[in-house]
């Protein structure tokens, strides 16, 4: 017995010293395929390629157990292109009073500058920007984490000073977008995700060094750890029993600094269950679960697994509730416009007589009815003659009305490299029941 257990031990010190990073004369190699995050430092002007672009890195990056990339180092690169914008999206925005639509413009990162001046060249995929937000769970299924079993992170501060855009910032985007013409611009916090495509060696502070990973499950009870997943996930195409993997980006310690789970742990689980959108304005929705944990020192192990949080697109909508069921939250200001849109087309029908008996010519009231429908180009058009601006409110107030009660809801998307938090808990349970403090069961 005695025997046995030397040699089981043998095994797992030697399987993981293999799951070790690979290390280079010149620091770690960071593979292919790990994503950068970069938030902007300062507003991008989107006018030609070739511009330079400048950003930080909103994440540190870690392999294994150490920290080889630190948030906050300097992403220097250039608009790679800008593409051309579609016919049917042009037609589309001008419905809505926008001659300027967007254009795709991709961004390629080269190089970056760590903190003591060192420059790192690397080669990364072109990725897009977008506006980004942390969504969190209400209110989690279970206890938060163990006091001391989380390596605490400092946030530099010319990333914290980068935050998403709030609420009052995006009613100032909403009126600038009811410009008919502007100029586009990337602003100041635009993510991008930057793949690397070839591996990158970055130097490992000294004092950091691997060391051998054990897995009582008693430790992980109740933590949360950081991964991205490497299943896109649509509420539209998802179905139950589908499997999804994700990568833990950021090693999980113990309280007396044991490492629990290194950096590139796999996390393997399923969809439990899933719904697209519908007609009449009916969201998709999307609950999955990871069932088990596949280190490479040791056997893999059961685990019970939920979303805590996402960073996702701000134009997602997304809401995560107590029980990791990530949903499509539409805000009840949605209901504003149509109301609006709808009352004015109403009044556009009446008509005003001075004291003279002379029909009025009623400026406000056209330039009303033409922005409903064209923003600020229907202001003056509908000035031609009054039946022209009713026409322009009425086709305003239809569109507003489908779009925001008849036409299909959005669906739950969350793409490949998606960061997110997952809550863990030992697996009591058989496969396919909720955890006993998750809440009620899925409706």
């Amino acid at each position: 017995m005695r025997r046995s257990v030397v040699l089981l031990l043998a095994a797992v010190t030697v399987r993981a010293q293999q799951a070790l990073p690979q290390a280079t004369p010149g620091g770690a190699s960071i593979p292919a395929g790990v994503p950068l995050r970069i938030v902007l430092e300062r507003r991008v002007p989107v006018r030609r390629a070739e511009t330079p672009v400048r950003g930080l890195l909103l994440t540190p990056v870690y392999l294994y157990d150490r920290k080889v990339l630190p948030a906050g180092s300097v992403v220097e690169g250039r608009i790679a292109a800008i593409g051309p914008v579609p016919l049917r999206v042009r037609l589309r925005a001008a419905l809505s009073g926008n001659f300027t639509p967007p254009r795709k413009a991709l961004t390629r990162f080269d190089t970056i500058v760590l903190d003591d001046g060192q420059r790192l060249p690397i080669r990364a995929a072109a990725s897009s920007g977008a506006a980004f937000v942390n969504v969190a769970a209400k209110r989690k299924w279970q206890a938060g984490p163990k006091p001391g079993q989380r390596e605490p992170e400092t946030c530099p501060a010319p990333v914290c000073a980068l935050k998403p855009p709030g609420k009052m910032a995006r009613l100032e985007e909403a009126l600038f977008e009811r410009l008919p013409y502007r100029r586009q611009a990337w602003k100041a916090g635009t993510l991008f995700t930057s793949v690397l495509q070839e591996p990158l060696v970055a130097p490992v502070p000294a004092a950091a060094g691997p060391q051998m990973a054990l897995w009582p499950a008693a430790d992980l009870d109740g933590q949360s750890v950081t991964a991205r997943l490497l299943t896109a996930l649509d509420s539209a195409t998802a179905h139950r029993g589908m499997p999804i993997e994700a990568v833990v980006t950021r090693p999980q310690f113990s309280a007396d600094h044991r490492l629990l789970i290194p950096e590139g742990t796999l996390l393997r689980g399923e969809v439990v269950d899933a719904k697209h959108a519908r007609w009449l304005h009916r969201n998709g929705k999307l609950l999955f679960a990871f069932r088990q944990v596949d280190l490479a020192h040791a056997p893999a192990q059961p685990i019970q697994g939920y979303l805590e949080a996402a960073q996702v697109g701000v134009s997602g909508n997304l809401a995560i509730d107590s029980e990791g069921d990530a949903h499509v939250s539409s805000p009840a200001s949605r209901f504003l416009f149509p109301a609006i849109a709808a009352a004015v087309a109403g009044l556009s029908f009446h008509q005003d007589y001075n004291s003279q008996g002379i029909p009025d010519q009623d400026a406000g009231g056209r330039a009303e009815s033409g922005a409903v429908g064209l923003g600020l180009i229907g202001t003056v058009v509908a000035q031609v003659s009054r039946p022209l601006a009713s026409s322009i409110a009425i086709m305003g107030a239809g569109l507003s009305i489908y779009s925001t009660f008849i036409a299909r809801g959005q669906n739950v998307a969350l793409p490949v490299n998606t960061f997110i938090e997952v809550g863990l808990k030992r697996a009591s349970e058989p496969i396919g029941t909720r955890p006993a403090a998750a809440g009620p069961p899925m409706r």
